[in-house]
């Protein structure tokens, strides 16, 4: 078997166990970041598709134009990936137009650099042929090539970064899964780095496409497996986040390993800060099972912290569960205040109750010291009534005869 053929296989491999992945995860492509990850693996699978069908071209211009038709898929891996690491990562606010531009420019740029490279060579300077024992055309690449390169590596490390980010927001298993997703993508682009500086004991044997088969196997164990795409994580972490009561996950150090929104919103997922809140000096020092009734910050929450054992029995974390009560104890309080006025008018109109001992001459009363008051001065002291005067129209007549209009009626009559 010629190195040619053989070659070929190995690539024909990879490609097809590309293609077999693409379709296990075009499947669960309603899973945040599945459209973007299965196009990402079907951009990879031709790309080795048509290196397989390159190294079978007998003539150079036949695979020059294979390898223009590569490029196509060449240039969509990073963009691609970048979009699927920031679903993946929980993004919810679609990239700008900015970002977009910064991320798909370059490659769209490099496929019209490619299908011109005739005229000014600014992707491949030369190609020589393969020399005698090899199958490998030499490229030799010019300065946009480079530039291709490097814009590629940025946004492939944006998307790793993000990914990594999110392996600290998730819960542990899930981030097994997104570590070997991280896995799976260093591997091509390894041998990418030795195809590009042509590195190994074949300078133009494409290392990406060796790795290929070995990542897509990685790529459909953490699909099936891991449950990376699985509907299950993405709704429950869907029904977290509609939780309004802030929700944390925690090891058994106290360190946050999931955090709903409202968590993030309500308390930045400060434990720490809030485990002061409760009085205790450590996460570590608080009870395994915890009620309370917490002000912290701006709120009142009624916070509830319940153990989570391993199969053996073991504390492997915690639940915190905080509600926010701010709105019921400002209604207590509102209540407890309305409450205390009632019984205080109570108390004064109880003041008044039983008899009075009224002079039958003057008209004083007699309080409970024994002292003889006017009327008027002991219903004022008791229930903060102010008195003004006038003259009703008998006394006016018995005082003032001569200004009175006319005699006072008599009720009885």
């Amino acid at each position: 078997m010629s190195t040619a053929v053989a070659f070929s296989l190995v690539y024909l491999v990879a490609g097809l166990s590309g293609l077999a992945t693409c379709a296990l995860v075009w499947r669960r492509r309603s899973a945040p970041g599945g459209t973007w990850l299965a196009l990402m693996v079907l951009a990879t699978a031709v790309w080795a598709l048509l290196d397989a069908l390159e190294l079978q071209v007998p003539t150079m211009g036949g695979k020059r134009l294979v390898a223009q038709f590569e490029y196509f898929g060449i240039v969509s891996v990073a963009p691609l990936f970048y979009h699927a690491a920031r679903e993946l990562a929980g993004a919810r606010v679609r990239p700008s137009a900015s970002w977009v531009a910064a991320v798909w420019g370059v490659p769209a740029v490099s496929v019209i650099m490619v299908w011109t490279n005739a005229w000014h060579g600014w992707v491949w300077a030369s190609i020589d042929p393969p020399a005698t024992g090899s199958a490998f055309a030499i490229y030799h690449y010019g300065w946009w090539f480079w530039v291709l390169v490097a814009q590629n590596y940025m946004v492939m490390v944006a998307a790793t970064v993000a990914l990594i980010r999110a392996m600290r927001q998730v819960g542990r298993h899930f981030r097994a899964g997104m570590g070997l997703m991280l896995l799976t993508v260093a591997l091509p682009w390894i041998g990418n780095i030795l195809y590009n500086f042509k590195l190994g004991p074949w300078p133009g044997l494409n290392w990406l496409m060796l790795s290929l088969g070995l990542s897509c196997g990685l790529l459909s164990w953490v699909v099936l497996r891991e449950g990376l795409l699985d509907i299950l994580p993405q709704a429950r972490g869907a029904v977290l986040d509609a939780m309004t009561d802030a929700v944390m996950v925690l090891d058994p150090a106290g360190r946050v390993l999931l955090a709903n929104e409202a968590a993030r919103a309500m308390l930045d997922a400060d434990v720490h800060r809030l485990s002061q809140a409760f009085g205790f000096s450590s996460l570590e020092s608080i009870p395994e099972r915890w009620r309370s009734e917490v002000h912290f910050r701006h709120y009142w929450l009624d916070v509830r912290m319940s153990p989570v054992n391993d199969r053996w029995g073991r504390l492997a974390g915690r639940i915190v569960v905080a509600r926010d009560i701010t709105l019921q104890r400002q209604m207590q309080a509102e209540r407890e205040r309305l409450i205390g006025e009632l019984q205080a008018a109570i108390k004064t109109v109880t003041k008044l109750e039983g008899l009075l001992p009224l002079c039958s001459s003057c008209h004083k009363v007699r309080d409970d010291g024994g002292y003889w008051a006017q009327i008027d001065s002991y219903l004022s002291s008791r229930t903060g009534v102010e008195f003004t005067h006038g003259i009703c129209p008998d006394c006016m007549i018995r005082l003032y005869p001569d200004i009175a209009d006319e005699p006072p009626t008599d009720p009885a009559s």
